[in-house]
């Protein structure tokens, strides 16, 4: 579903029910609309998320809360849909195996033990994305590291505690 699973609260009077209905069509559109506008612009996926928001009027309604899907993956969803996976940066037609590329990461860092002194003070900052993207590095090179896996679990809660999204809460825990 792109949007929030309705509540019955919403739509239980019947006068309701065209509102809601139509305020989910407007919203489908506009977010289908305004991904296909910015990627004849020649956005990539990560640039469109940041393009398509949805109107006020529309995403200040409470049944549009993210509590199952996002306005950010239905975006990317459009965007595999029409032009697959290749998001048009010819880096990225063959990219590094993660293995190497965490190997040529940690080596650019400085080593181990930068990135885990990194991770820790992303985590203390409370930039809790950042700190899970560094730990995957680690974890690419030693996956059975329990202390940068207990890391990036301290992160992944605290991102957990402010997501509503089910889906996302439940990849994170």
């Amino acid at each position: 579903m792109l949007l929030s699973i309705m509540t019955m609260e919403g739509i239980e009077a019947a006068e309701n029910v065209r509102e809601v209905l139509t305020d989910y069509r407007d919203a489908i559109r506009f977010v289908l609309n305004q991904t296909l506008r910015g990627m004849n612009k020649g956005l990539t996926p990560d640039e469109l998320v940041q393009f398509v928001r949805l109107p006020a009027s529309l995403a200040n309604r409470e049944y549009f809360r993210e509590y199952y899907g996002t306005v950010e993956w239905s975006v990317r969803s459009i965007y595999c849909g029409y032009l697959g996976w290749f998001d048009g940066n010819s880096t990225n037609l063959y990219p590094l195996p993660p293995v190497e590329e965490a190997e040529r990461i940690v080596k650019l860092a400085g080593g181990e033990e930068k990135i885990m002194n990194q991770i820790k003070e992303a985590i203390a900052l409370k930039d809790y994305q950042w700190a899970c993207q560094l730990a995957d590095y680690i974890i690419a090179l030693d996956p059975e590291s329990r202390e940068v896996k207990l890391l990036k679990a301290k992160a992944l809660t605290a991102l957990t505690e402010k997501q509503i999204n089910s889906n996302a809460r439940h990849y994170y825990l």
